[in-house]
């Protein structure tokens, strides 16, 4: 089917929107998630772009003018939710922020209990987040699509336990892990409602867990999926279109279909169900919108400007009989130290082969 847009020159807004809806815009969109990396343009150091929004969201918006995203996903840190709740963050001058796992905030079965509720709009961290995109929509947002992000609520357990421990803990309290998810989601679906209020056009989660390289599927079935889907529920309730980020090998997207059922997934490879990507393309791409899948490594390591043309070729024509449904974008954040003229031959290769007709 031809794009019913073909010939006009719509918005990265428009653009998006289309895709998400399915309804072939002008050519593919693009997403770079050329989030940490944009603090180079205005020469931020790393602390101040992940903590002063108005230093993060002039970043943005630079960074957008010089690349040409279509849509920006607003992705910090893994480290933004478990913060507020009082977990410990270092913040590296030239690399992302991370937690220091070996003073986690829940150090035994008992405080998973402990976890309380938290009001996302007056903690530092979520509400630093909420300001970048109220920041965003005033400036940019009737141009540029603007997609927050939320870390699921057992990725923030994982930041406020440690990733081996919450592993274990899975297997030999699950009754602990799930009662403190259930109090994270309901913050997170706090936070939802405050991005979508804040101006927000789509809303992200990170299921990073629902993938054959973190958990089986059964088990992210009984740990996370109940409150993933608490919390996908109410992103959906506020209009917006709803995603989800998963950059885990092997990811799960019949079991994330079955519980949270989004629009479009961001992810770095294939489904679980299928060998290579011409097959998830024949099979998910007209059930569930690809947001991806270039390999961020290769972006900021090996390839050159005409090498990043060749990679995002290939990746817009394994998915161009998807009726519209592919967003160009590396399979997970921009490399933070990459250089930006491979970002910017993702925007070029999207509008030289990425054109609908």
């Amino acid at each position: 089917m031809a794009s019913l847009f073909q010939g006009q020159q719509m918005t990265g807004l428009e653009r998006t929107a289309a895709a998400l809806s399915r309804q072939k815009p002008d050519r593919v969109p693009v997403c770079t998630l050329f989030n940490g990396a944009s603090r180079r343009v205005l020469g931020v150091d790393y602390p101040k772009w992940s903590t002063d929004a108005e230093e993060c969201a002039e970043s943005f918006i630079q960074a957008q003018k010089i690349i040409g995203d279509d849509c920006l996903t607003l992705l910090i840190d893994l480290s933004v939710e478990c913060a507020d709740w009082g977990q410990e963050v270092v913040y590296p001058v030239n690399s992302t922020a991370y937690t220091q796992t070996y003073n986690p905030v829940i150090k035994g079965r008992d405080d998973y209990y402990k976890i309380e509720r938290i009001n996302p709009r007056e903690t530092p961290r979520m509400s630093m987040v909420l300001k970048v995109i109220d920041i965003l929509s005033k400036r940019i947002g009737k141009e540029v699509a603007i997609c927050a992000f939320i870390y699921g609520p057992l990725g923030v357990l994982s930041q406020l336990r440690g990733h081996e421990q919450v592993f274990m803990d899975c297997l030999k309290h699950p009754e602990a892990v799930m009662h403190a998810e259930d109090v994270i989601a309901d913050v997170l679906c706090d936070y939802a409602k405050a991005m979508a209020e804040a101006g927000a056009h789509a809303l992200m989660q990170d299921t990073l867990y629902a993938s054959q390289s973190i958990m089986r599927k059964k088990m992210w079935e009984k740990i996370e999926a109940p409150y993933a889907k608490k919390v996908m529920d109410t992103m959906r309730s506020t209009g917006l279109p709803v995603l989800l980020h998963n950059c885990g090998n092997g990811i799960y997207f019949d079991a994330q279909q079955k519980w949270l059922d989004p629009v479009g997934i961001s992810h770095a490879y294939p489904a679980d169900d299928c060998k290579n990507w011409e097959e998830h393309a024949a099979k998910w791409g007209n059930q569930i919108v690809t947001v991806g899948y270039l390999t961020p490594s290769e972006l900021a390591l090996a390839y050159t400007y005409e090498d990043t043309l060749e990679a995002a070729r290939k990746c817009i024509e394994t998915f161009k009989d998807c009726n519209g449904g592919f967003i160009l974008a590396p399979g997970c954040e921009y490399p933070p130290n990459g250089t930006v003229l491979n970002a910017m031959a993702i925007v070029e290769a999207a509008k030289t082969y990425g054109v609908y007709k």
